[in-house]
């Protein structure tokens, strides 16, 4: 028996011890808080921050550059919200940083100390997932290296394949003779082994994302490059990758394997003039056909990441040609075409949630799908990172109807429309039924005196909250936005408005309009429900 045939068998045997970790189901949501002490340092020695990294695979989100500020005696504290396991990161430094494992729900303590030669280390709190992993934890295991020799090699698909196939092979050989060495638990090893594996097929990616993007215009011309570009005997190095196994996403390495995996030529060739969420249903079909394995938990898992933007554009899709139906002013052959190109909800709904066989992943896919086509006007906050904080400012104006601007200093746009409003927002002061509510992303409210002086000139009076660019990462994720300015309404029962009202256009007459319509169908609502 040759030694990629032994090795592939030994991830499979230890797959199950992995399962024995914990009772508590691998994906589930819930809050963890890392605890830590620096000890044995002098004060002008000690950090003044620690970057926090984690991962989310659900999201597909690389949780990274979450500065904590750590206190005089060296301990610091920071609370995330998991959706599985993760192995990841503190990076006190470019060159020092320590590992850390944790489970969702998990309080973790940490206490951090330099050795002799210089290189950080940790102790665990007995009882701790982290502690039942210490002896991995201690390797402080980094596959940079091997991921660099991945995505600096320029040889051909056949090539780069046999290199990339050889590189797994030696780095599999030299963890599992460490693991003898330092007697790793099997799932310190398959742990590991996972990492290692899933670092280097991301830079291997790296080469056929590469190919894809510099030759894309000879690859839609030329059919014979294009299935090279695709052909599975080029994508062998996935073999040795745990596909239905969760501890897959464990590591820090998962979110950009799942990033490199969505962006290959296999899957971003059918997802090319998509719509109607066809894209979903052709990505299942060239996965399982690059995988040779159908519908695995990588594969749900990688659909998962095109998932919020790909229904979004099949809900755009789906209501262009609703109103192309409805408009009278087209002729009767464009509205037969629009009406061949017409698909039900149902047959939408269909084609996003049947690759999902995963309970967890197919209740987020479900989720996702209700709150995109979902006509109500209302829909309430989601659990995440950043609700406490949302509540406990939105919390002292329950019963009124919110407007929320979230802006900074360095947003143009966002100061134009705060200037813009100025009379607007004047006419609104004494409207017992409206709150208008600014949240700056500002890191140094106290001593910003340009910032403080701008309040002052052109919000006095106004209920303003400074939060960190941290705290607004949060509320962005939690709140579903990507930039700033942005406009969020809360209503008087918590739910937030689908549709934010548009306070800042300075139109009175059209936003007392809007607010009257809100009342409505508030009021219709609730007559339905008694």
């Amino acid at each position: 028996m040759n030694t990629k045939i032994i090795i592939i068998a030994l991830l499979s045997i230890v797959a199950l011890a992995g399962q024995a970790q914990t009772n508590e189901p691998f994906f589930r949501t819930d809050s963890a808080v890392i605890i830590g002490k620096i000890v044995g340092l002098k004060a002008e020695a000690m950090p003044k921050q620690v970057s926090v990294n984690w991962n989310n695979s659900i999201s597909n989100t690389f949780e990274g550059n979450n500065l904590v500020d750590i206190a005089a005696d060296g301990t610091f504290t920071f609370r995330m919200q998991l959706h599985h396991p993760i192995l990841n990161t503190l990076t006190f430094s470019e060159n020092e940083q320590v590992q850390y494992y944790l489970i969702p729900g998990e309080t973790l303590q940490m206490e951090i100390y330099k050795n002799a030669d210089g290189r950080w280390n940790c102790k665990y709190n007995a009882g701790s997932s982290a502690k039942r992993v210490e002896r991995l934890l201690k390797e402080n295991l980094d596959f940079t290296n091997e991921y660099r020799i991945m995505q600096a090699d320029r040889s051909d698909l056949k090539r780069h394949t046999f290199i990339c196939d050889s590189l797994i092979i030696s780095t599999l050989d030299k963890l599992n003779a460490l693991a003898d060495a330092k007697k790793f638990t099997s799932y310190e090893r398959q742990l590991a082994c996972t990492m290692a594996t899933s670092v280097i097929c991301t830079g291997f990616f790296s080469r056929h994302n590469e190919l894809f993007r510099g030759n894309f215009i000879r690859a839609l011309r030329d059919s014979t490059f294009k299935a090279e570009l695709c052909s599975p005997e080029y994508y062998a190095p996935i073999k040795y990758l745990p596909l239905n196994d969760p501890i897959l996403f464990v590591p820090y390495s998962s979110p950009r394997l799942l990033i490199s995996l969505s962006a290959t030529p296999v899957c971003s060739f059918v997802t090319i003039a998509s719509c109607y969420a066809e894209e979903f249903q052709r990505l299942r079909q060239a996965m399982n056909c690059m995988m040779g394995d159908k519908d695995n938990l990588l594969t749900q898992m990688a659909i998962m990441q095109k998932l919020p933007a790909g229904l979004t554009s099949a809900k755009e899709a789906y209501e262009r040609r609703l109103q192309a139906l409805a408009d009278t002013t087209l002729t009767a052959e464009t509205r037969a075409e629009w009406a061949e190109s017409y698909v039900p909800l149902d047959t939408v709904y269909e084609r996003v949630i049947s690759g999902f066989s995963q309970p967890e992943l197919r209740k987020e896919a479900e989720r996702l799908f209700s709150v995109t086509f979902n006509e109500s006007f209302t829909y309430p906050i989601p659990d995440g990172d950043g609700k406490a904080l949302f509540e406990r400012i939105i919390k002292p104006y329950r019963g009124k109807v919110v407007l929320i601007d979230f802006w900074a200093m360095w947003c143009g746009p966002c100061k134009e429309a705060i200037e813009k409003s100025c009379d607007l927002r004047r006419s609104l002061k004494d409207n017992p039924d409206i709150q208008l509510v600014f949240i700056a992303q500002e890191d140094n409210p106290e001593t910003n005196e340009t910032y403080k002086q701008y309040v002052a000139e052109n919000l006095l009076g106004a209920d303003c909250y400074p939060i960190s660019s941290n705290e607004l990462s949060q509320l962005s994720k939690l709140l579903q936005f990507k930039g700033i300015p942005q406009y969020v309404t809360i209503l008087p029962d918590g739910q937030r408005l689908r549709k934010s009202l548009n306070y800042f256009s300075n139109n009175y007459d059209l936003f007392l309009q809007q607010l009257d319509e809100i009342k409505q169908k508030l009021s219709i609502n609730n007559e339905t429900k008694q």
